[in-house]
């Protein structure tokens, strides 16, 4: 989480190499748990204005950063946020309750179905989250 992408870096590197997007470190990191990432939005901005638009900027990560911070993420220039790690805690903990709940359940489409059921669910959250 102390790294830190340096904007003139960024430009350089996406100039050299053509890349189709840039992951940035602004402050998270991957497979946070807890959601406590401070994003650096100021760093994000400045990126932004040196990385030529057409290059989307990357964060890797976002399962640590609370939710009002992502839509500010994205207002000062962030294009695609990965969160993977929020959603795998969703569906662990359906599937864990609904084992816990029934002894005598060993088929994987039962408690399958509620951690795909409680992922539906957060994708729907999130989605409302991302749209500042």
């Amino acid at each position: 989480a102390g790294a830190r992408t340096r904007p003139a870096e960024a430009a350089a590197f996406v100039n050299a190499t053509g890349v189709d997007a840039l992951a940035v470190a602004v402050g998270s990191s991957h497979a946070m748990v807890t959601r406590n990432a401070v994003l650096d939005f100021d760093l994000i901005g400045r990126i932004r204005t040196q990385v030529p638009a057409s290059v989307p900027l990357v964060l890797h990560g976002s399962s640590g950063v609370p939710d009002e911070a992502l839509g500010k993420a994205i207002l000062a220039g962030l294009t695609k946020i990965n969160i993977a790690t929020q959603l795998n805690k969703v569906f662990t903990s359906a599937v864990r309750a609904t084992l816990g709940s029934d002894q005598r359940l060993v088929d994987p489409r039962g408690y399958g179905a509620a951690g795909r059921n409680a992922i539906a669910a957060e994708v729907a959250r999130l989605l409302a989250v991302l749209r500042p």
